[in-house]
């Protein structure tokens, strides 16, 4: 009997509920990270002098780097799973996608809702600062939680990126990104000491409406990362 697959929007879904299987690593492991980080935080600051110390440790930053992380560990393990079931490339993009966007929000609401709290409770009671940004940074509120949703996003694409660069060339394509990335770091870095555009630029960022700093700019990576993932991803085999 043949099997009948069901309809592709089934099936975008379908690699979207998988990838939802990892949940517990996504959320509850972040989450309990981020208390343990603030309840140390909390200790120290409370066994000090009131006023004796200013921490901002950006402990909570790790939430970027934790959803790259999971996610180029999520490419590797589920994309060659659903492939071996009959899932296109395209269906695996559309549900990462999806799943890429979904977290962010989900994030930067649970960041927002934070840094609101700390905010209202005088850093907790004790002064901290571990959730909100910086007073020369932070904006709007609404500005900030669309800082954390686009910042996470970026992280979490890097990350889809990163894992499609491992499936398609191995340790050869990530040391090459590596090296490309360095290379390309350098180039800016020597143009710009060259020119003497750090002290122009650097003006220019600061005076910059921070919508377009804070919101537009880490979107626009996104955008320009997102195609990168399927150019890749389009010719992986497994």
């Amino acid at each position: 009997m043949s099997t009948v697959l069901a309809p592709t929007p089934s099936r975008t879904a379908a690699v979207a509920r998988v990838h939802a299987q990892n949940w517990q690593i996504a959320f509850l492991w972040p989450i309990g990270i981020l208390a343990a980080i603030a309840g140390i935080t909390w200790t120290v600051l409370a066994l000090l002098p009131r006023g004796s110390a200013d921490v901002n440790t950006g402990g909570a930053t790790f939430v970027f780097f934790f959803g790259l992380v999971l996610f180029a560990q999520s490419v590797n393990q589920y994309f060659p799973f659903v492939s071996g079931l009959g899932v296109t490339r395209w269906e695996f993009f559309r549900a990462t996608s999806a799943v890429v966007g979904v977290h962010a929000v989900l994030f930067g609401t649970l960041m927002i809702a934070l840094s609101l709290v700390e905010r209202a409770t005088d850093g907790f009671g004790v002064g901290m600062r571990l959730f909100s940004l910086s007073a020369p940074v932070a904006g709007s509120v609404v500005t900030e939680f669309a800082f954390f949703v686009t910042v996470i996003a970026l992280a979490n694409t890097v990350g889809v990126l990163a894992g499609a660069i491992y499936l398609r060339w191995r340790a050869v394509g990530m040391w090459a990104t590596g090296l490309l990335a360095t290379l390309a770091l350098g180039v800016v870095v020597v143009v710009f000491t060259w020119q003497g555009w750090w002290v122009p630029v650097g003006t220019a960022i600061a005076d910059a409406p921070r919508s377009v700093t804070m919101v537009l700019l880490p979107l626009a990576l996104t955008a320009l990362a997102t195609p990168g993932v399927w150019a890749v991803l389009r010719r992986t085999t497994v």
